[in-house]
């Protein structure tokens, strides 16, 4: 990812713009292909299995506030201004089976953002 300035960043495929005072977090995850292949006989049966567990927190930072009355003020902005930008992407997941064989695919993703 390029920072181009002024909240804007540049991916492979596009550019995007966040607020410039916000606590900002990107974050890409990218999972290849997976092939799984079982060929089975009468006993004991072969299994092909693709698990998959993704677990994600993502926190984009400390609110700081701003006081409401003193000095110093006008140049504080918003507060707990936040963007978190999550992108996952997961590849081809194949299990293929022949004979006395079963193939089975499991995906878990679960993300946190704060």
């Amino acid at each position: 990812m390029d920072i181009l300035g002024d909240g804007i960043y540049e991916t492979e495929d596009a550019a995007l713009q966040f607020p410039t005072a916000a606590d900002t977090n990107y974050d890409r995850l990218v999972v290849g292909n997976d092939r799984a292949t079982a060929f089975g006989q009468i006993d004991p049966i072969a299994t092909a299995t693709n698990n998959l567990e993704i677990k994600k927190n993502q926190d984009s930072g400390k609110c700081d506030c701003c006081p409401v009355t003193g000095e110093g003020t006008e140049s504080c902005h918003d507060c707990c201004v936040k963007l978190n930008y999550e992108d996952i992407t997961v590849g081809d997941r194949t299990a293929t089976a022949f004979g006395f064989a079963a193939a089975t695919n499991n995906v878990k993703i679960v993300t946190n953002q704060q």
